[in-house]
């Protein structure tokens, strides 16, 4: 609403011109706009951009509580066989009934983000010892192994998973899900449907003796 006076010559004020604008699509088609910036548009799961925005938060959360969280990465195996198989159209509906599924398998707490395709990250924080996401992790494989049946077909996927700590593991976000995505190509190695620890211990061992061998080089 905007109000403007209307003035006589002699300077005084006769009446007031009011002009109404409707403003309704225009919020609407902003926040849709920021929906799409923040949200996958198939599955409704916050996507790398939020992703980004809940873990540096969640971070900054583990050094006022001493507390760790867990970044968990996933990648569901066999979901591209299912692609090839049944179309497109049924690999999404598998995608967004997957992911419900291991949203409800979290608590409210936690995020999980589709960062693209079939691979997931989820946050899972508050942990006062790192083996409390145990349970969240078997929860995790569960929901992704159960039995899928659309249009009649009946499939059947599961999950590889690879996890790190922080602050056990000692760097920024992008490392560990870089370290998360690490562990898990190791699960599928082991066989998929499983989950594998991300080895901070031998991380650090290969990379002193990276800059060990670097230096020794260039002396």
């Amino acid at each position: 609403l905007t109000i403007s006076a209307v003035y006589s010559s002699e300077g005084l004020i006769l009446n007031y011109v009011a002009l109404f604008t409707e403003i309704t699509q225009m919020k609407e088609h902003q926040q849709q706009l920021e929906y799409i910036a923040h949200y996958d548009v198939l599955t409704n799961l916050p996507n790398r951009v939020l992703l980004a925005v809940r873990l540096d938060q969640a971070i900054q959360q583990c050094h006022r509580h001493q507390r760790s969280l867990a970044v968990v990465f996933l990648d569901l195996d066999g979901f591209k066989d299912v692609n090839d198989q049944y179309g497109h159209d049924i690999g999404d509906q598998l995608l967004i009934t997957v992911s419900q599924r291991m949203q409800n398998a979290l608590r409210t707490s936690d995020t999980l983000a589709r960062i693209g395709g079939d691979e997931f990250v989820a946050v899972l924080e508050d942990l006062e010892n790192i083996e409390d996401c145990e349970p969240l992790l078997l929860r995790l494989l569960q929901a992704a192994s159960e039995p899928i049946s659309i249009d009649h077909a009946k499939m059947h996927i599961s999950a590889s998973i690879g996890v790190t700590f922080y602050p056990q593991d000692k760097v920024d976000a992008d490392q560990l899900i870089r370290h998360a995505d690490q562990a898990m190509y190791t699960a599928k190695q082991f066989g998929k449907n499983r989950y594998h620890m991300f080895d901070t211990i031998q991380d650090h061992a290969l990379k002193t003796l990276q800059k060990h061998i670097e230096s020794v080089h260039t002396a």
